[in-house]
């Protein structure tokens, strides 16, 4: 009975065979054909450095398996080295000074090699972990407060809690921190999904005043205390792009000028076409940017320091937005003069050339 336990935790996918039989297994296969394969190849040409070819199925060892199975790999490497290419053949012994320095040095590249792809390999992990566990997280915490959503909706506009000014700020206050910690789970789930899955957006000609004006209404509580002039030059032609994609793109540098700029002061929309792209030129007068803060404008996870204390934000928005709109061929830069002087965000999206068809149906 004790054997057939042991058995049985050992084929586990962390038991002990699945944890050291199957690396050490792996290990000396992968230097045997990595062997053959040189015999094969120096009957043909002349190679004297094998063990840079033998540093291949180290590495696979140690981004596979780990370090100490990468190591068992590197000194079965140097010993065929010794025993099959280096004089005198068959003797585990070098006798020439090169050879021995070439056995050393491969060793301690070997080692360090296998030590770098050890903990790319726990990064990756980690990363898979993390993405995994926000992701979970995330969805499990949408359903509950889609309810207390439409919940504090409908609490804040009953007339018994409208006629109360004390209840109808509170109602109010449940329903736009509820409506931010739906916003910060959103860009969580965006992060998840550009990280493990990329992002493919559709292709569909969209109309540049049309997303932005539905962009606009449906951040219009986020905005509601500012004063957004839209400017659209004429003969603005359509581009092609995943509406859903950089309405979020948009309405995400929209949030952003209006968290970073003081209560009813003017967000500028500006929509031109120049040089092959159309630009949608979003100005604030609010609290600008350093020439640190503009190199790492965009970052994921960046935060002002200045401004963490007094707004709140994960650091997602501007990256997810910056991701979505390469994903579609656009780009996105941000400038400013200094301090309190305000922040200019281009979104630049290129211009295709309409299909006939299409550009029959937008004329009738």
């Amino acid at each position: 009975m004790i054997v057939q336990r042991w058995v049985h935790r050992s084929m586990k996918p962390g038991g002990f065979v699945a944890q050291y039989v199957v690396p050490f297994i792996a290990s000396i296969a992968l230097v045997t054909i990595t062997t053959v394969l040189i015999s094969f190849f120096l009957k043909r040409i002349n190679f004297q450095n094998v063990g840079i070819i033998y540093l291949l199925p180290v590495f696979v060892l140690a981004v596979r398996w780990g370090f100490l199975p990468a190591m068992f790999t590197a000194l079965i490497s140097v010993a065929c080295s010794a025993f099959f290419f280096y004089e005198p053949i068959y003797d585990l012994r070098a006798h020439n000074w090169d050879n021995q320095v070439d056995l050393v040095l491969f060793t301690i590249v070997a080692a360090v090699t296998s030590h770098l792809a050890t903990r790319l390999r726990r990064q990756d992990e980690v990363d898979r972990l993390r993405e995994a566990l926000i992701g979970s997280v995330s969805h499990e915490l949408r359903t509950p407060l889609a309810s207390i959503l439409g919940a504090a909706s409908v609490i804040a506009n009953a007339s018994s809690i409208k006629n109360d000014p004390h209840l109808s700020t509170l109602a109010n206050v449940v329903r736009e921190e509820a409506d931010r910690l739906n916003h910060d789970i959103q860009n969580l789930l965006d992060a998840t999904r550009i990280s493990s899955e990329g992002i493919r957006p559709k292709r569909e000609w969209i109309d540049p005043a049309d997303i932005v004006n539905v962009a606009i209404e449906r951040r219009g509580r986020t905005l509601g205390a500012h004063k957004v002039l839209v400017k659209i030059a004429d003969g603005i032609p359509l581009f092609q792009g995943d509406p859903v994609l950089f309405d979020q793109a948009i309405g995400q540098v929209l949030s952003n000028a209006a968290k970073y700029s003081p209560p009813h002061s003017e967000i500028a929309v500006d929509i031109r076409h120049e040089n092959d792209q159309i630009v949608f030129a979003i100005s604030d007068t609010g609290a600008g940017m350093t020439p640190e803060d503009q190199k790492r404008w965009g970052d994921r996870f960046y935060r002002n320091e200045r401004l963490a204390n007094i707004t709140t934000g994960s650091g997602l928005g501007i990256w997810i937005a910056k991701a979505f709109l390469e994903a579609s061929g656009g780009s996105i830069i941000a400038s400013s003069e200094g301090l309190n002087r305000g922040t200019k965000v281009s979104v630049m999206m290129p211009v295709h050339t309409v299909p006939a068809r299409d550009a029959e149906a937008t004329d009738e």
